[in-house]
């Protein structure tokens, strides 16, 4: 799959497009995509929404696996919020390949902001739709 054709894919994701997920990379079961922050991001006590952040961890995770060629669903994931993003301006996610199999795809996702701080870290694991 193409820089162009991953980025199409986010695009045509209503929901990511919508809160402004922007991919920064995506090769070979790798990707990073960030999200610059807003009022419509947060949550009543002024930090990011958990919401906000697991979108944004499916979103990088999904898309490391399709650079693969493959095409897949979330089956079940975990995340651990380790920081509040309340002075955040900037989410950046990370996904590295944990494990791509014929069935079963595992994906490690880290969450830091600007700063470097690390706000959350996923274990996404996904059924993949059409193994060779």
């Amino acid at each position: 799959m193409t820089k162009e054709e991953i980025k199409a894919r986010v695009e045509s994701n209503g929901f990511a497009k919508h809160i402004g997920i922007e991919i920064l990379e995506a090769d070979q079961g790798h990707a990073a995509g960030r999200i610059v922050l807003a009022p419509i991001h947060g949550n009543p006590i002024g930090s990011i929404h958990g919401g906000c952040i697991f979108t944004l961890v499916d979103t990088i995770a999904g898309t490391a696996f399709v650079s693969t060629g493959k095409s897949c669903t979330t089956l079940s994931s975990n995340i651990d919020f380790l920081n509040a993003a309340i002075k955040s301006k900037v989410l950046t996610a990370r996904a590295e390949p944990v494990r791509i199999g014929n069935h079963i795809a595992v994906f490690d996702v880290r969450v830091t902001d600007e700063r470097n701080v690390l706000i959350a870290r996923a274990s996404v694991t996904f059924y993949v739709l059409n193994s060779k």
